[in-house]
């Protein structure tokens, strides 16, 4: 009897186990596979424009996201835009039209939405316009000109890609006359130092426009790159604009103002992120002129 019973329990104990076992991965498949209508939790935020997909994984991990009520620390969930609701730091996430904003940057704001030492930052001047947005890249703080933002991430991380090969024209001022030959090593391609080794750079577009005047077309984008060149070449950037990215001018857009861009202009940069033709007639044109 006492073999029969200890039998028994075992056999119970293991069943419950296994029912219990069943329903853990019964649940953990509904909540990671994929179904009709049903998106990634990170790109689910990210189509909802709250957060890069990358930006949104950390949000996930840090127990800031909310689905259908509770807490989703799994960046493997999947979730239905039509039926599941989705909350960030409590704010519930609704769709948002995507918008593409300019602005004329000017000197003396970080491209960051808040600075750890509290300088002023390019929102303070954009405040409700920028709300939701994100800048495409960066000009560091003494760099005045074109800065995109966008809640199209998508569109974003292309833009900023690496092998997107956007170009982006800038206007150096440098502190003594320009030499010929130190702009063809601009074209040329050079060696800079940067982050504690030697980098060569791209080929690049340059055109003299003074004495001291210099446009200059990159289609990299390293940490103070057009600095970093002239500085190599023994000379001082006294002032530094960006004036264009891809298919996008800064045109008559007065410093510390901001615009929307034409459906034109989205149109336009969206056709050349999709046939990844970023680059426009100014580097079709002779590298050095």
């Amino acid at each position: 009897f006492l073999v029969n019973f200890s039998v028994c329990l075992r056999v119970r104990f293991f069943s419950q186990n296994y029912l219990g076992l069943r329903r853990t991965i019964a649940n953990r498949v509904k909540k990671t596979s994929r179904g009709p209508n049903k998106v990634s939790l990170p790109r689910a935020i990210s189509k909802l424009g709250s957060a890069s997909r990358s930006q949104a994984l950390q949000l996930i991990q840090g127990g800031r996201v909310i689905v259908n009520g509770r807490v989703e620390r799994n960046p493997h969930r999947w979730v239905n835009l039509l039926a599941d609701t989705i909350k960030v730091d409590n704010e519930l996430l609704t769709k948002q039209p995507f918008r593409y904003i300019i602005l004329n940057k000017p000197r003396g704001l970080v491209t960051s939405r808040a600075d750890e030492r509290d300088r002023a930052t390019v929102f303070d001047i954009l405040e409700e316009e920028g709300k939701g947005l994100a800048p495409v890249g960066r000009l560091d703080k003494d760099t005045t000109g074109l800065l995109l933002f966008t809640n199209d991430h998508q569109l974003a991380n292309l833009l900023i890609s690496p092998e997107s090969g956007v170009e982006k024209t800038y206007l150096a001022t440098v502190d003594r006359d320009v030499d010929q030959k130190d702009l063809q090593r601009c074209a040329d391609g050079m060696e800079i130092e940067g982050r504690g080794k030697v980098i060569r750079t791209k080929p690049a577009v340059v055109k003299l426009k003074g004495q001291r005047l210099a446009e200059i077309t990159l289609t990299e984008g390293r940490n103070r790159q057009v600095r970093r060149m002239f500085e190599a070449l023994g000379y001082q950037v006294v002032d530094l604009k960006r004036t264009s990215i891809g298919p996008l001018e800064l045109g008559d857009l007065r410093e510390g103002e901001s615009r929307d861009l034409s459906h034109a202009e989205i149109e336009q940069l969206r056709s050349a992120v999709a046939r990844g033709d970023l680059h426009t007639t100014r580097s079709r044109s002779n590298a050095m002129e």
